[in-house]
């Protein structure tokens, strides 16, 4: 079997860590079938726009873990400007590029890798899947008419669409898909990576909280920073920050906020990480928090339950999913004191964390073994 992934989505030199959840998908599906990557990157032919001009130190063609992984250059301005018209420039991507029939194609985002797939399958005459990762059926369908109009339009030609949370599925129904094409597959981990690891005693030398993703307001990082005067007064604590790149932000803003709030020694900035280094950071850690605005799932929460760790997550659509009693606390979404009451009930109460089960039920659910074996299932089940 022939699968084309067609993903703005994925790691490139200018960011390690983004869409790594697609690329760490596909080096276990490959397992299962021919896999060969469409990773489109924007065209920005002036330089010294930062971001926009890096692009061109991106490769045109690369292979990654023994995937073949092609970029080629797609219209784009900033600021979403045409972005109705950005699912023509994927397309148009892809008939540059691509060579041969694929038997299936997997798009991952609804807009415009989705789109882009459904236009060109009905030239060449293959399936569809496609993936949805949150943003694309929640903040675009909100943002635009016209936008959701094109992601709607997509979901509806696909021949099966992969949702990987309840909060998810209620909105790909709510875009007018029917529930025979929604299927739940969640995001992976690959457990033989993340691991526990026993180099040191719960609590040994103060408590450790670790954040790994994004430094981007949406994540919470500011809230994070505001509940650690509150977790202080009880509890002797480190916080540990890793992540930003040239893609998704710089620590500037909250490096002020950690001096105004006199947290700079307690609080670490790590720069981003290549993401076979973050188990490590895991597994030195005590505790693991995502104090996102909305996370469609939460594919560092199951990592860092792969390493044993509880967790401390908002109520933000996909960690409700993810996150029960026996492995860690649920909170309110921008709310500095109820993540502080969350983080000293966990670390208070350490002991009645079994890490063990909790790794136990991440390699149970999570497992990029099982979840690339079910997406193989859904392309056999497409297929006929």
């Amino acid at each position: 079997m022939n699968v084309l992934v067609l993903s703005h989505l994925y790691p490139n030199p200018i960011s390690n860590m983004y869409g790594s959840f697609v690329h760490n998908q596909l080096r276990f599906l490959k397992d299962y079938c021919q896999v060969e990557v469409v990773a489109p990157v924007p065209w920005f032919p002036l330089p010294g726009f930062g971001l926009w001009s890096a692009y061109r130190r991106v490769p045109r063609r690369e292979v990654l873990d023994g995937i073949e992984v092609r970029h080629p250059r797609r219209f784009a301005l900033p600021r979403r400007i045409f972005f109705t018209k950005l699912w023509r420039f994927h397309l148009k991507a892809l008939l540059n590029t691509v060579e041969g029939v694929p038997n299936i194609i997997h798009a991952h985002c609804a807009y415009p890798d989705g789109l882009a797939a459904v236009e060109y399958s009905r030239q060449i005459g293959c399936p569809v899947v496609i993936s949805v990762h949150g943003h694309d059926v929640r903040e675009l369908p909100a943002a635009n008419s016209r936008w959701r109009t094109l992601i709607a339009r997509a979901l509806g030609q696909a021949a099966a669409v992969i949702v990987s949370s309840r909060d998810v599925r209620e909105r790909v129904r709510a875009l007018g898909v029917e529930e025979g094409r929604i299927h739940s597959i969640p995001q992976g981990v690959d457990c033989q990576q993340f691991k526990m690891e026993n180099a040191r005693s719960p609590g040994e030398g103060g408590w450790r909280i670790l954040y790994v993703g994004r430094y981007d307001p949406r994540k919470g990082i500011g809230v994070l920073l505001q509940a650690m005067p509150l977790v202080r007064r009880r509890a002797d604590v480190r916080l540990q920050l890793v992540g930003g790149s040239a893609a998704s932000g710089t620590a500037a803003d909250y490096r002020r906020q950690v001096s105004a709030l006199q947290l700079a020694d307690c609080v670490e900035f790590v720069p981003e990480q290549p993401h076979d280094q973050i188990a490590k950071f895991m597994a030195a850690a005590d505790l693991f928090v995502l104090p996102s605005f909305y996370d469609s799932f939460g594919i560092a929460l199951i990592e860092a339950m792969a390493c044993g760790l509880p967790v401390v997550a908002t109520r933000c659509g996909g960690p409700e999913d993810i996150v029960d009693p026996a492995v860690g606390r649920l909170v309110a979404v921008g709310d500095a004191e109820d993540l502080a009451a969350g983080i000293l009930a966990v670390l208070e109460n350490y002991d009645r964390y079994d890490r063990e089960a909790i790794r136990q039920q991440a390699e149970a659910r999570y497992d990029y073994r099982q979840v690339a074996a079910q997406i193989h299932a859904l392309y056999e089940d497409v297929l006929r």
